[in-house]
């Protein structure tokens, strides 16, 4: 490769990863995202800026860093869509990160700065609706694997302490952004003990490194135990997400998104052609690889962004295919470039078509919630559609009704309440006035459309109006308190005539 293809490569792969990152942050501030889960991950993240305490004041089923991380950012921003952009916006941060290390990994370990720059491009876009940008703990787990290897070849390069118990700090990140990181950190832990036995680590590295996480867990088990809610924490984040899978079973896998599929052509290249020869780090990325591969064909993969981490390690194997082809047969760089020039133009058409008009439709229903609530109220989600973002729950468990709350009563953690009782009691200015059907049993094939909660007409007429979207109802006057006020006692927004 002549010295000025090279400056030409390098240039157009630069500008093209600040393109993906400009046509993320572009469609956070523009598009947006309605995505459930990220709304759901906001909500938890306001309610722990307010000091709520995850497990206890709220019902949730995941590890707890992504709310503390997104915590000060949402309540900078609370009560206005804002947040939800600076939560996203963490996303695309997370993302430049990802692509950031894997060009380290490649550049200092693998190959050089022409493969650093094609994996970073392959796995800057990763699919249609760009999960990337989203605030999902997915995302946020997949830069902590990725960046907690690259430091753990730093150590297997240098034997440098430092860089072992930074490693071992961040694989312990990734699973406190998700416990589903468990399965490939099992996998990183085997080779981790292969190394050893063949004398490439050292023991005493591994254990001093391992203390500092160990202890942080057992810290933060300790303040579980202390509010009475370490039995609630396992349950919870453990048993119950074991049933998951059993309400997808219908749909338990599905195949990854066309973009994905070149990287991981790619990566299948680079096992049959370059892994045996390769480097001491190139058969490590290659055994991940083989052993993410299998987790996401054999264990449970109902949506796209379940690739997040998939997607990121075929990305850094194919840039060692890649080096490989265009160092067979140079004139082939000019397929990568047109490749990335091709779906970088894709993308910018499709989401410039995208825009949409107005807070009220950027979010699904939050935005249009939001404007039809004060700080005061109370809203009740609806059945698949969650739109609290700022406002009090009625109930434990908030999210996902005929779902999450089917399966946690099925196993003995809490029993299905009565919408009804709670809507009285509360008086929500916000529901939902559809049926709330049992998916999990329903998606299992066991019963068909069963509904689990419902609101009576007599309750609808008697006090709410229709709003003539989603099924949405709102509180009619003569039943809404006025004179939200914020009392400093209880630090939260409360109606005047209740102090």
């Amino acid at each position: 490769m002549t010295s000025m293809v090279k400056k030409v490569t390098y240039a157009f792969l630069s500008l093209y990863l600040i393109f993906c990152i400009g046509l993320l942050c572009w469609v956070v501030i523009y598009s947006g995202s309605g995505d459930g889960d990220t709304l759901e991950h906001v909500h938890s993240s306001w309610l722990v800026y307010h000091g709520k305490i995850p497990y206890k004041d709220f019902f949730q089923h995941h590890n707890p860093l992504l709310w503390y991380l997104g915590a000060p950012f949402v309540g900078f921003y609370e009560y206005t869509l804002r947040a939800v952009d600076a939560a996203n916006m963490l996303a695309v941060t997370s993302t430049a990160l990802t692509m950031f290390y894997i060009y380290r990994m490649h550049s200092k370990f693998l190959t050089n700065r022409l493969g650093g720059l094609i994996s970073a491009a392959f796995c800057a876009i990763p699919q249609d609706s760009l999960y990337n940008k989203d605030f999902k703990p997915d995302n946020f787990m997949t830069t902590c694997l990725i960046i907690g290897i690259y430091y753990l070849l730093s150590y297997i390069n240098k034997k440098h302490l430092t860089s072992l118990t930074v490693s071992f700090l961040i694989f312990f990140a990734a699973f406190m952004f998700t416990q589903k990181a468990a399965l490939i950190l099992i996998s990183i832990g085997g080779i981790i003990l292969y190394l050893l036995y063949q004398k490439k680590m050292k023991w005493q590295d591994c254990i001093e490194s391992a203390i500092l996480p160990i202890l942080i867990y057992m810290a933060f088990l300790a303040f579980l135990f202390n509010q009475d809610i370490l039995a609630f924490y396992f349950k919870a984040n453990f048993e119950l997400n074991s049933h998951i899978p059993a309400v997808f079973d219908v749909r338990r896998f599905i195949h990854p998104s066309p973009e994905m599929y070149i990287p991981i052509l790619l990566s299948l290249y680079a096992l049959a052609k370059c892994t045996y020869k390769g480097n001491l780090y190139v058969k490590i990325i290659s055994i991940i690889f083989i052993a993410e591969f299998i987790i996401r064909q054999y264990y449970f993969t109902p949506f796209v962004y379940y690739f997040a981490f998939l997607h990121a390690i075929s990305s850094v194997l194919a840039g060692v295919a890649a080096v490989d082809i265009v160092k067979k047969r140079r004139y082939l760089i000019w397929a990568f470039v047109g490749y990335f020039a091709v779906l970088g133009g894709i993308y910018a058409n499709k989401y410039s078509q995208r825009i949409t008009v107005g807070d009220s439709f950027k979010y699904g229903a939050a935005g249009f919630v939001l404007d039809n609530t004060n700080p005061c109220d109370y809203v009740l989600n609806g059945y698949r559609i969650g739109y609290n973002l700022f406002n009090k729950d009625v109930d434990f468990i908030w999210n996902l009704k005929g779902q999450i709350d089917v399966i946690a009563a099925t196993i003995g953690i809490l029993p299905l309440s009565d919408l009804e009782s709670l809507i009285r009691k509360y008086r929500p200015k916000i529901i939902y006035g559809g049926n709330y059907y049992d998916t999990y049993r329903e998606y299992r094939g066991s019963i068909g459309k069963y509904p689990i909660h419902w609101i009576s007409k007599h309750l609808l007429n008697e006090m709410y109006s229709p709003l003539n979207r989603d099924d949405l109802y709102i509180l009619k006057p003569e039943y809404q308190q006025h004179d939200c006020r914020y009392n400093p006692r209880t630090k939260s927004y409360e109606y005047y005539d209740i102090y």
